[in-house]
């Protein structure tokens, strides 16, 4: 009896214990779930980085066909858009238009050039340009994590730039 009573106690204490949790606002960390397209969605999607206040993040944006690197870094140039700016997200890049921008790829290569001073952008900004690049189409088939990215302008060059990011 005793013990019923003990395991009664402890089972109504651990109810009662959990009321005082107060809810949370939701917290970004990492990249949405992904996994098997819904029947109809597209299959295709671009894979952009942007800036959050806690460092760069991929977001996808459903494409018509294959995104190739060129096709994704002057995607992400333009900015987020209203549903991205929603979720804090913005560019730390500082180029109002992709037009001056030039992106060449090879097997396992991109190089961007830009009209500003690469040696004098943020880490951020480097980031977003890296990944947005790495993670899309790029000719040789190697996994994001071994394309290497070349940034250019204002006279300097960063090689060998890899993505961090998943």
């Amino acid at each position: 009896m005793r013990a019923r009573r003990a395991s009664a106690a402890v089972l109504l204490l651990g109810t009662l214990a959990g009321c005082g949790i107060e809810p949370t606002e939701v917290i970004e960390f990492g990249q949405p779930a992904t996994g098997v397209h819904q029947p109809g969605a597209p299959g295709w999607e671009a894979r952009l980085y942007f800036a959050v206040v806690t460092g760069v993040i991929g977001t996808s944006r459903p494409a018509d066909g294959p995104v190739t690197a060129e096709d994704a870094v002057r995607l992400m140039l333009k900015g987020p858009n209203e549903a991205e700016r929603t979720r804090g997200l913005y560019s730390d890049i500082g180029i109002r238009s992709e037009a001056d921008v030039r992106v060449t790829t090879a097997s396992g290569r991109v190089e961007i050039g830009l009209p500003l001073d690469v040696g004098r952008i943020s880490r951020t900004a480097r980031t977003q340009l890296v990944c947005t690049a790495a993670h899309n189409q790029v000719p040789g088939g190697l996994p994001w994590n071994r394309v290497k990215v070349t940034l250019s302008g204002g006279g300097k060059r960063l090689d060998g730039l890899e993505c961090d990011r998943v």
